[in-house]
Parts: C-alpha cells; structure tokens; sequence
C-alpha cells in the first residue's frame, strides 16, 4: 500500500476495486435469501462468498473486515452445517451480521452503504440501496439479450493449476480415454470457459481450493438443469498435506490424490464418476416419505449414473414397480402407510422380483431388527443418516452380484447353454469332490497343429469351434460325465467307468470322431485331430493339481509323439519325463527369432487390498520347433538371449506388442494396464525412452497403460544410471515394478532411491507362506517397507484362495496366478466377481 486514510489504511486503486467487487458479489448473494426465505444452497453460495471476502481482506491488511467476515461465516456455518433453520431472532442478527460488513466494504469501495434490515417479509429494492454504477450494470444486464445457454460436455475435464497440468502422463492418458482435456493457466481462463461450457470434471490444485467459491458461483449461473449438473470434483495435492486433504473433504471432492499420481486411478474414479456419459443407467426406485431427503439422496444416485424415481410411500412404491422395471429398490423402514420390512416382504412375494435388489435405511441399529430385515428378504441393512458413498457403494455391489446371478442362472448351473460345457471353475470344483475315487478319471483334450488353426478362423472362431468340440462330446458321454472348457484349443473331461479300459474306449472313440467328422466354418472343410491324455483319479495323496498335472502331462507326450493318438499317464514312462527345453530353445535363438516361435499370454493382476482393475501380467514364452509343446519363459530365456545378442530385440518385441494390443483394446473402450517384464540391459540404452516415446505417439497412447517389469540387483548395480532412466521413464508416464522383491535385501534398503511404483515378491516367499511361520514375518516387513516406500505389492503364484486369504491379511495389494485365472490369450477377465 502506498498510503492510508481513517479507518483502514487502503487508499490503493486495485485494493480498491477488488472490495468494491467484494460488495457487489454480496450483495447478489444476499439477494435470494431477502427475497425468498431461507434456503439451505443460497446460505451456502453466500458463505462461500464471505470466505472470499476473508481472504481478500486478509491480504489487504484489513483486520477489522477481515474479523467481521470470519465472524459472519461462523455464525452461517452453525446453520448450514447442521441444516438447521434459523428462527426470527437468529434471521434478524444474521441480517444485522451482513449489513455491517456491506456496510464496511462500501465505505472502503467509495459505493453507497448497503443497508439490510430483515432477512424475511422484505423486499430487496426497498433495503438495500447500491451504488449508482452498479444499478446502471444491472440494468444493462438485464435489458440486454439473455447469452446462450451453456454446453453439457460430460467427457470434457478441466485442469487448474500447476501441480495438475504437470502431472506425468495424466493429460495423455485422459486423452487416450477420449476424454476432451482443457488445461487453464489462471482463474479467469476457467471462468471464462464455465461461462459457455459445463464439463464433466474439474481437477484442482489443492492451492486452487481458495477459487472454488468464484467457480462455483460461475457454475449456478444458467437453468435449472445445468445448475444439477455440476461436475465432479477431483483435488491434487502436491506434498499430500493434512490440510490439503481436509480442505478438499470440505469442499466435497470425489477424490483426493497426493504427487506422483496414477493416472490410471484418475482415470478409474473418471469413469466411475462419469458412467453416465456412456453406458446406460441403472433403474433404482427409492421409497421415503421424507420428500427433502429423497430428493438428496436421488441427487446422489444421479451424480453415479442412476436413474431415480420417488415413492412416497408403500402403494405408490408397489404401483411403480410394473412401469418403471427398477434394477434396485431402496426403502425408507418408516413409510406413512405401511412399515419397510412389510413392504419387502409384499415385493419378494412376486416372482418376478424375487431377484431384485432392495437396500433397507433404518433408524435403529439393533440387531434384531436387521436379523429381520434379512429374513424378510432385504439384501442390505444401511443405518441412517446414510452418507452418499455408502449408499452409492451398496447399491453398486448389490446390482453387479444381481448381474452375475442372472448370468449364471441363465448358465444352468454354470454350462454354457450353446456349447454344453461347464465353466472351468465348476470342473475344478468337481475334481476337488471325487479326489481319491478309483472309478474316476480325467481325460485331457488337445487339439493338433493349434496355431495353424487359430490362423485358419481367428478369434471370431472360437466359439463356433467350442460349439462344434461340445456337441460332439455331448454326443459321446454319459449324464454323469462332466465336459469343461480349459483354454483355447484345450478341454477336460471327467468320467467315471468300472474299469480303466471302458475309459481307453470311451477316449479311442472321441478320437475317432474328431477326426472322422471334420469341421465346417466359413465354407471350409477344416480336419480336426486331437492327442487326449488320461489320468486316474484314485490314490492316497491326490490332490487336484496333481490330477491336471498328470493328465496334462500325458496329452503332451501324446502330441510329442505325432498327435492323434490316446495315452495314459504312467509315473514310471519314461515317455513322460520332461526333456530339457533350455537346449532346444538356445538352439532355436541361434537364428533371428520368428513370430510363430512365440507366445504372449496374460494373467490378470486381482486387487486384493489394492484399488486398480484392469491390470494385466504379460507371459511371453518362446517354443521350441524339435519338442512340439516345450517352451520356456521369458527370465529362462534371457541368458540364451543375451549370449546370442537377441536381448534387446526381444524385449523391444514385447513393447510393440503390448502397444498394439493395447491399441486394439482401447477400441474397445477398455482401459488396460499391462505388466512388461524387460531386462535392465535394455533399460539402459541410450535410445529407449525416445523409441518408446515416438511409438506411444505412433499409437496415440500414453504411458500409463504400460509397466516395466525390472529384476532388483541388476537396477541396483546399474546405479546412478539405471536411477536416471527410470526417471525419464516416470516423465512419460510409465510405471516401473520390482520383481524379485525380497531376494535382494539390498533392493529393501534402496528401494525410495529406486523410486518404484510397484514390487513383486519373491515366488518362493509366497509358495512357502503357510507352511513356514517365520515367512510370514518376512513378507509383512516387506509389505510395510514397500508402503512406506510408496509402492504397492503384488505377490506372483497364488495358487489357492487360502493362499490369497493370507496375503490379503498380511496387507498385499495385488495378487496373480492359478487362484484367480489361468493364462489367457486376450486380457479379458471379469474383476467385478466375488473372490471369496
């Protein structure tokens, strides 16, 4: 300031302007409620303007406003907060609170003192009297022509502040989403587009939460439908301050993420938040005699998406069920003609909505009474007051598990009703049942020369050819038997015999069929021939990973035969040992390697602590053309590979792969993010971040759908270097993950240096988990070393749910293997499914 008068000190013209701004923003905010009554949204946009208020005297140096306005907020915010409404004192203290702040601000402004006398009964123009300038605005405003409404762009985001817009990889990955992405420099910027636009999300700086009065007041301008519309909001921490997260809480962020930030979890919230845009809403009816807290609730169900409609009580909620076909109900317990438990059972006594999903609120908490509520057929419990995520979330689970039902119901038990084969999951479970029966066995199928004949039909193939393998099987079995899809090309068979010959037959002549019959897809004649291994089910120690084990083992030594043919798994064959498949393969890497010569197949990586889905392992195995059905994995590999200086080529391979895969995805509309392993030779070349750069260009992809797999010691021992690629890798939005985690206790020490965004434990840690108590000890260091660090922990070879049970409580995030899904050809995997 550069001089002072009387009262406050301020004689500076831009301090000057900016409180006469102040003013008349308060005065447009005192408007409505002078006018109307009280009304719980305009004393909130009016609080909001007070802290504005505060913060602009705060930094003139104006104490006594400054004071005034705090006081004032305060004195709102016991009303607001609670949702209480003031009575005639309270309304008269309130006016006299806001006329003593006008009153301050037009004095510093050089405008007409404001004077507001009564909240109630009193009309606007007979109290508050404005400063001829501003009259003069408004009159022009309102004789000029109305501007045209704004746009509704659901899948456009604005981005303000720096922390947002430099964010690695965030802007490209929504974008790659198909999301419109506007990033502003300023508030004005910003104000200026929510004048002519309303987006679909806004993403803040936390230092930005100071504007979000000014946004806000923007956004309320317009009809009445574009002010329900208000965009999520999603706040970015830049040091993942206390305050920070507080500030935003406040302000009703749907999400609150502290620097680095995964874009794929901003994306995932992007998605859930906007569900609306793309799919088509869930139907919910929602029964409450309270019409204000119906209506809030209602709100919250249609920022998620839903289509809501209100009953007012129990006859009307019963009337609306056969025109409106709700996929949820939800229940007031207290309706004014009949009690919510009554009303359930009235709904679950029609058959046609013996399925649907009903959520019970209820205002007391007894057991008892839930205990009811359940037997009555209500499938949720919620205790009010209900907050929105809660409702929200329960309704979410409640309608994704009712999808699932209907979908195995109309599975008939889990067969596919076209192709008659039970799911592989149902097949697990029946094996588990007749473990140790001598009657039974496992016959695994396999057909021949697979490649050749994926390439014959394609994808599009496989179900035609499923349909074909499973009516023919139908043809041949018993009612007793059960036929399952294993994989691509690979089915199972339990059967039960009196005897191991009738098994022998039983075999020959689904042999005999496959290959006398042929195929007819798209006008071709396509031969079939299959190589079928058997396995008894009898035993003293059977387990069901031994039954698969040795009837997989026999279908491949059948095909190492020459295929066409039906053989037994005996344990003393010398038939059945496994050759060495190292020495092939270095033999086959002796020559540049050939597309046919490898397989890529995926896992799914299951959250289990962890947040993320849509995350996918990569295998890569290389097969060797002198044992048909030998292969080795990619960390085999890599010493053949590095001695015959196919390394790099090999892993360069990968990531082309991986990219177009997920650009095929990504057609779709699925968001995809896949594990790469890589070796740190290859991390360490000069030129890799600028080819993978220009390919994630060549592909309009970002980085975030990609994850560098990188063994531990080799990225310790590379040192400085190997800390500055990975550097460069995060600037593109790459993620980087440890594997090995706990092999290498070196890794454990440095792993903040590594600055990782996920670890792997080490395979054996977790195959020993159970069974050795000081292992648990072991890995739950590690889990909260790795957190501590930042990075989430994956654990690799989870074989069973008990296995996944254990690592859930010892604080793993993530987990792969034959527990949750065999390798899959294409990354298409159901995440939403119960684990449990």
């Amino acid at each position: 300031m550069t001089g002072s008068n009387s009262n406050f000190g301020l004689s500076d013209a831009t301090a000057r302007e900016a409180l006469r701004e102040r003013c008349l923003s308060l005065v447009r905010r005192w408007q409505p409620l002078a006018r109307s009554g009280w009304d719980h949204q305009a004393a909130r946009l009016l609080g909001e303007e007070i802290d504005q208020i505060a913060q602009t005297s705060e930094g003139l140096g104006l104490s006594v406003v400054n004071e005034s306005a705090l006081e004032l907020a305060a004195y709102l915010c016991s009303f607001i907060d609670d949702k209480l409404v003031p009575n005639e004192n309270a309304l008269d203290c309130l006016a006299g609170m806001v006329n003593t702040l006008g009153s301050a601000l037009s004095e510093l402004s050089g405008s007409t003192t404001a004077d507001v006398h009564a909240l109630h009964g009193s009309e606007i123009e007979n109290d508050v009297v404005l400063d001829p300038a501003i009259t003069s605005v408004e009159s022009t405003l309102a004789t000029a022509d109305a501007p045209p409404a704004p746009t509704w762009l659901p899948r456009a985001v604005c981005m303000l502040g720096e922390t947002v817009r430099n964010a690695p990889g965030l802007a490209a990955a929504l974008r790659e989403r198909d999301y419109q992405v506007n990033d502003f420099f300023d508030i004005d910027a910003l104000l200026s587009f929510l004048s002519v636009a309303r987006p679909g999300a806004l993403l803040l700086d936390a230092r930005s939460l100071s504007q979000l009065g000014r946004i806000r007041a923007r956004l309320d301008e317009g009809d009445r439908d574009l002010r329900r519309a208000q965009p999520a909001l999603l706040v970015f921490s830049p040091h993942g301050d206390l305050a920070d997260r507080l500030l935003a809480m406040r302000a009703g962020a749907a999400g609150v993420y502290n620097m680095p930030v995964d874009s794929l979890r901003v994306i995932a919230t992007l998605d859930e938040l906007l569900v609306h845009a793309t799919q088509t809403p869930w139907r919910v009816l929602l029964a409450e005699v309270d019409i204000v807290s119906a209506s809030e609730r209602a709100r919250w169900l249609a920022e998620r998406g839903m289509t809501v409609r209100i009953a007012a009580n129990g006859q009307a909620a019963l009337a609306a069920l056969p025109d409106f076909r709700p996929d949820a109900l939800v229940i007031d317990h207290e309706l004014s003609d009949i009690r919510g438990l009554e009303l359930v059972q009235l709904v679950r006594d029609q058959a046609e909505h013996a399925a649907l999903p009903i959520v019970l609120m209820s205002d007391h908490g007894d057991v008892g009474q839930r205990f009811d509520a359940i037997a009555a057929g209500s499938d949720e419990v919620l205790l009010k007051p209900v907050k929105a995520r809660h409702l929200g979330h329960a309704l979410t689970s409640r309608l994704n598990r009712s999808r699932r039902l209907r979908e195995l119901i109309g599975s008939t038990g889990g067969r596919d009703p076209v192709t008659g084969l039970f799911s592989r999951g149902v097949l697990l479970d029946k094996l588990a049942i007749a473990a140790g029966d001598r009657s039974a066995a496992l016959m695994c199928i396999a057909l021949d020369r697979s490649q050749a004949l994926r390439e014959s039909i394609g994808i599009s193939g496989l179900a035609a050819l499923d349909t074909h393998v499973g009516q023919l099987l139908r043809s041949q079995l018993d009612s007793s038997d059960l036929a399952a899809h294993y994989q691509d090309f690979h089915y199972f068979v339990l059967v039960h015999r009196s005897s191991r010959s009738e098994v022998t037959v039983l075999a020959e002549e689904i042999r005999a069929q496959l290959s006398r019959q042929g195929w007819l897809y798209n006008g071709k004649d396509l031969p079939l021939t299959a190589s079928i291994g058997l396995g008894l089910l009898g035993g003293e120690q059977t387990s069901v990973d031994s039954i698969v084990t040795h009837a997989e083992a026999a279908q491949i030594a059948a095909a190492h035969m020459g295929g066409n043919r039906v053989l037994w798994y005996e344990a003393r064959e010398a038939a059945l040992l496994p050759s060495d498949p190292l020495l092939a393969v270095r033999a086959v890497m002796g020559r540049p390697l050939k597309a046919e010569q490898a397989t890529f197949d995926f896992l799914p990586i299951v959250p289990l602590g962890g947040k993320l889905s849509g995350q996918f392992d990569l295998r890569f195995r290389v097969l060797s053309t002198q044992n048909p059905g030998s292969s080795v994995s990619y960390d085999e590999l890599v010493p053949a590979a590095r001695e015959t200086n196919q390394l790099a080529e090999i892993d360069r391979m990968l990531l082309t792969q991986t990219l177009e895969m997920r650009g095929e995805q990504l057609k779709r509309g699925r968001q995809l993010r896949i594990f790469v392993p890589q070796s740190v030779a290859s991390l360490l070349s000069a030129d890799l971040c600028w080819w993978l750069d220009r390919e994630l260009k060549a592909h309009h992809l970002s980085g975030t759908g990609l994850t560098l797999c990188l063994p531990c010691s080799p990225l310790i021992d590379a040192g400085e270097r190997g800390r500055e690629r990975v550097a460069e890798l995060r600037k593109l939005g790459v993620r980087v993950c440890l594997s090995d985690f706990g092999r290498d206790w070196a890794a454990v020490h440095a792993l903040k240096q590594l600055h990782a965004d996920f670890v792997r434990l080490d395979p054996l840690l977790v195959q020993e988990l159970g069974s050795v108590r000081s292992v648990a000890d072991t890995v739950l260091a590690l889990v909260r070393k790795a957190h501590a660090s930042g990075a989430a922990v994956i654990a690799p070879e989870a074989d069973n749910l008990n296995r996944a049970h254990l690592l859930l409580r010892l604080g793993v995030d993530y987990a792969v293997g034959p527990a949750f899904s065999q390798p899959l050809r294409q990354p298409d995997f159901d995440f939403s499914q119960p684990l449990w």
